[in-house]
């Protein structure tokens, strides 16, 4: 891959502790580029946009939920982000996906109108059965392909069981970003709990009783080594003709040291 970005949530702890240098890190790994979390280092758009000419690194995007969106168009805009991702919403079931379907192509119309493109990312929840076929197709069939696009995190849909390439080379036109995370379990799809019971920290994420958040570190370890998990990522990469960009996204530490993680996803990403 010629173009190689990583979304920061896989970071996060260390972007806590010094915002510039972790991206300044990253850069020296040989990333291009990066996908915000929704953490931009407490800088003004002005100031990171400087910073990011400086290091020599590409805002791809930023993960935000949508009814936050409105309210960072204008980060978004000056910053010069090409997408804008809503990383989940609470889809479990035909009519929830219609819902949010409406939702995306608004959220999409305000979006294209400041000239980014906005996105969805998926999780498992979404590729539960419904009427059209997996949650996530309701969705497809229900969005202005103009207005939304999908940012296909590959891992956790074949986590789902979905058989990953020939669902992507149905909706390939619609595939627009890929998240490069691999995986070493089926677990099937689930149901998704409902998050808005829980409190909310200044920037959107639910705050977690013990109990879930135990469970979801159970889950994290389905996260392996680029490339040596149940994904074909050449068939992948063969599938997706209109992805404009591979994210690594790394949730599970499985050498005792982030940095030694997301330095072999990059060598694996840039073998693909």
């Amino acid at each position: 891959m010629e173009k190689r970005y990583i979304q920061l949530y896989s970071l996060k702890d260390e972007t806590a502790k010094d915002f510039k240098a972790a991206l300044k890190r990253v850069k020296d790994i040989g990333y291009t580029g990066v996908e915000f979390a929704g953490d931009f280092g407490g800088l003004s758009a002005a100031e990171l946009k400087a910073f990011l000419k400086e290091v020599g690194l590409e805002a791809l995007g930023c993960h935000t939920r949508s009814d936050m969106i409105p309210g960072m168009l204008d980060y978004a805009a000056e910053l010069g982000v090409k997408y804008l991702i809503d990383p989940m919403a609470m889809i479990n079931s035909h009519e929830e996906a219609l819902e949010w379907a409406a939702k995306f192509n608004e959220i999409g119309k305000l979006c294209a109108d400041r000239g980014i493109q906005f996105g969805y990312h998926n999780h498992r929840h979404e590729f539960l059965q419904g009427k059209d076929g997996y949650l996530l197709e309701t969705i497809l069939l229900n969005t202005d392909p103009n207005l939304v696009c999908i940012e296909l995190d590959v891992g956790w849909a074949a986590c789902s069981g979905v058989d990953v390439v020939p669902f992507i080379t149905k909706y390939a036109d619609r595939i627009k970003l890929i998240h490069l995370k691999e995986c070493n379990h089926v677990a099937g799809a689930e149901p998704f709990p409902d998050l808005s019971q829980y409190p909310r920290d200044e920037n959107g994420r639910p705050q977690l009783p013990k109990e879930v958040i135990e469970a979801i570190l159970a889950q994290l370890k389905w996260n392996a080594p680029s490339g040596k998990g149940i994904i074909d990522w050449a068939a992948v990469r063969d599938a997706a003709t209109s992805a404009e960009g591979y994210v690594v996204e790394r949730e599970f530490d499985y050498a005792g040291d982030i940095w030694k993680c997301v330095e072999e996803d990059h060598a694996f990403i840039k073998s693909l």
